[in-house]
């Protein structure tokens, strides 16, 4: 992936004049090139037929949300994908409310050069919906689960009321792709009512609860991470 200079060296010049005199500057967070000692090489991409918009769908990129910390270095694009550094943690929100809908990408982490055993796996991150309230970490809503050792499940956030969840732990296992593969969600709203299929598989049920509606969002937890194909439908 490449880095674009020019917009390093500004915001040095930004970050230089805003210190006070003799004071340190802060560490920047680490992009994923800059993590290239610490991650090996992302798993390439199968052959693999085109991307394809469905019908009624729009794409999402990072100009659809807004963050929180505001930090615009943590999250970017490159190219068509949606690139998280992870750091410092928090979380992207929408700038529109969603109530029914059906929510649609595809994510993967950097594998770990040491990384023994998918199961011992850390990365993490969530996929939130119906978010309300002031933001703060972490805001009111609902999260579809994006980290890898319970991918697809759904929980609470924030002091939301928690769901009624169904789900089939061993068919998410069975559908997960391994570390540094893409995995792709897709996340169905009804009346407060979640549907979530992980790379085509029905694997978790949330009955609704006292939330229905609201912003969506994307969280950074302290791991780097990418998002492609991201795109949404408003349903009736």
């Amino acid at each position: 992936m490449k880095v674009c200079l020019p917009c390093v060296l500004l915001m040095a010049v930004v970050l230089a004049g805003c210190a006070p005199s003799g004071a340190p500057l802060p560490a920047p967070p680490k992009s994923i090139p800059e993590l290239a000692q610490e991650y090996a090489a992302l798993e390439p991409a199968a052959d693999e037929p085109p991307f394809e918009l469905e019908p009624d769908f729009r794409l999402l990129t990072v100009a659809d949300f807004q963050s929180f910390p505001a930090d615009v270095a943590s999250w970017s694009m490159q190219a068509d994908t949606l690139v998280s550094t992870g750091k410092p943690k928090g979380y992207i929100y929408s700038h529109d409310t969603f109530a029914n809908f059906t929510w649609r990408l595809e994510y993967r982490f950097p594998r770990p050069v040491s990384l023994d055993s998918d199961d011992a796996f850390k990365g993490n991150t969530g996929f939130l919906v119906y978010i309300t309230g002031e933001p703060k970490i972490w805001p009111v809503c609902l999260e579809v689960q994006g980290k890898h050792a319970d991918m697809a499940n759904v929980k609470e956030n924030g002091g939301a009321e928690a769901p009624q969840v169904s789900g089939d732990p061993a068919a998410r296992l069975a559908a997960r792709n391994p570390v540094g593969q893409w995995n792709a969600l897709e996340i169905v709203s009804r009346d407060g009512e979640l549907s979530v299929s992980l790379n085509g598989q029905p694997v978790t049920h949330s009955a609704p609860a006292f939330l229905s509606a609201g912003a969506i969002g994307i969280q950074a937890e302290d791991h780097p991470f990418e998002i492609r194909r991201m795109r949404i439908r408003v349903d009736p």
